[in-house]
């Protein structure tokens, strides 16, 4: 049995685009660019070669501990770095386990209420709506589109008043509903204009998108104001750096199946015996603390493998592969990054978005949705490099990628792959709450077969922090991340790991040393 159910692709994509009326006749009668917005300054001026910092989380929004909240002891972690903070992104999974709009004021306001503008009164603040007192700008995790399955709902639902008046120390992070494939998440971050009475839906554009870029009017985030997104994917610039913030839910295409329908049922069947075997562990009241989350972190990664297969089955029964490809997105994203080379005042480039193309956190290395997205990014790099030539020079498509979905903060450097993905810095930052992971047996270097059957390196782990990192003693080690950007050109990138570690003791910070990326 699932404890959630995940919309397809085609479902995300046109839910999203109703809620932000997506090429609605009025958007482009005003010339409006619904994937940009511009990040208001107040009166600040910022030069393109200026240094700058951000901060980066992921994979939080969980109140599962309720005594020693790992979501807040990192955003305490971070609060120092606030206040000259350029903006933070996170990764996506905001809220666990299924993006409920009735989760986020304990998974989210109470976390982050520095945040927030009024923030001192995050327990009476509606979730919707929601405004921040600084650049706040997530993009969706899978989590974020879920939906509770029906069983489970029913159970969730029953226990929710003994599990609050007994206030349990470990919750399963459900009540009642899901995200209603993802509407949670649109009604606190985006735009929703589909909820504007048509009358008015002039009026809002002209006062909210009255930015310019690029001859394109645009939507103006200006904290304590006005601080939603335009749109699912978006893209924004600050201090001469591009950032692309991504969709990838609707980018996990599958590869052409390898396995007949049968063998993929067998798999799936499998799969679900597990799952109920755990689901019968986890009913057990003898569990510590420990062994809950490891049942809890064992359920999400089997539900993931079923989503997996029955993608695959899925495509085998009614769809052809191109069906699967969101090519708007990946389209948007091709040009984007051919126009940002092309513009001299650009310095660098960031692409931010919740699955890894490359990691080797045990759970998420040999996963179908790992293996698409590293194919997704190699085509569109590839075509990038492809229709720059010569004028792309010795830069990279992108400069760096942020990511999640892996449960630890990992730095990974990209090697010849012979796709135009090689030499890249990848840095995961999904550490910063939820139940963490341990790195895979095989080690720090990921391989490829090649045509001629051989093995070769592709990527190697630089630095991985998670469960059983050795300079935590033992401690489980939850993580968030500063990026400073240095001044001038060519681009520096410096990270520093925010990290705090607990056991029966405490929290303990064990802060390893900042690592200045390669270029």
């Amino acid at each position: 049995m699932n404890f959630a159910s995940d919309p397809s692709i085609q479902r995300k994509i046109s839910k999203m685009a109703a809620r932000v009326c997506w090429n609605h006749p009025e958007l482009s009668r005003q010339g409006i660019d619904q994937t940009r917005l511009v990040i208001d300054q107040g009166n600040d001026t910022v030069g393109i070669d200026d240094a700058f910092h951000f901060l980066v989380l992921g994979d939080s929004g969980t109140g599962r501990h309720r005594l020693h909240s790992p979501p807040r002891r990192i955003a305490e972690r971070l609060l120092p770095h606030k206040s000259a903070a350029a903006f933070l992104l996170h990764t996506g999974d905001v809220v666990y386990l299924v993006g409920a709009m009735d989760q986020y004021r304990a998974n989210f306001l109470r976390p982050y209420r520095e945040w927030l503008h009024y923030g001192k009164d995050w327990k009476t603040i509606s979730p919707e709506g929601l405004m921040f007192n600084q650049p706040f700008l997530p993009v969706l995790g899978n989590h974020d589109y879920y939906d509770l399955s029906l069983p489970v709902a029913l159970i969730a639902g029953l226990t929710l008043p003994f599990r609050r008046h007994l206030q349990w120390f470990d919750d399963i992070d459900a009540g009642w509903r899901g995200s209603r494939q993802g509407e949670a998440y649109a009604c606190v971050f985006l735009d929703v204009l589909n909820r504007i009475p048509p009358v008015k839906l002039s009026d809002h554009l002209k006062l909210h998108y009255n930015a310019v870029w690029d001859g394109h009017r645009c939507l103006r985030y200006r904290p304590g104001v006005n601080t939603r997104l335009p749109n699912r994917y978006y893209r924004f610039q600050h201090a001469g750096v591009d950032v692309f913030a991504l969709d990838s839910n609707t980018l996990i295409t599958p590869d052409q199946a390898t396995n007949n329908q049968r063998n993929l049922r067998r798999d799936l069947r499998t799969l679900e015996e597990r799952q109920s075997v755990v689901y019968r562990r986890l009913a057990s009241s003898s569990l510590d603390e420990n062994h809950r989350d490891d049942l809890f972190d064992e359920l999400e990664t089997l539900q993931e493998e079923c989503f997996d297969l029955q993608r695959q089955i899925k495509q085998i029964n009614q769809l052809k592969q191109s069906e699967w490809v969101d090519h708007e997105q990946l389209e948007w994203l091709k040009e984007g990054l051919i126009r940002s080379h092309r513009d001299r005042s650009v310095r660098g480039r960031i692409l931010t978005m919740h699955h890894p193309a490359y990691v080797t956190e045990k759970t998420k290395c040999g996963q179908a949705d790992t293996k698409a997205i590293r194919r997704q990014m190699r085509d569109v790099f590839d075509a990038v490099v492809l229709a720059l030539g010569e004028d792309l020079g010795q830069a990279r498509p992108v400069d760096l990628v942020l990511s999640g979905h892996a449960h630890c903060l990992e730095v990974i450097r990209s090697h010849d792959t012979g796709h135009a993905d090689s030499h890249i810095n990848w840095v995961i930052c999904g550490g910063s709450g939820y139940g963490l992971r341990a790195q895979r047996r095989e080690g720090a270097e990921l391989t490829e077969q090649t045509v001629d059957g051989n093995s070769k390196v592709v990527a190697t782990s630089e630095l991985f922090i998670g469960r059983n990192w050795p300079a935590a003693g033992g401690r489980d080690s939850y993580s968030g991340l500063r990026v400073d950007i240095a001044e001038g050109r060519p681009l520096s990138i410096r990270l520093t790991p925010l990290v705090s570690c607990r056991d029966s003791n405490g929290w303990l910070d064990a802060d390893p040393e900042s690592i200045r990326l390669r270029m």
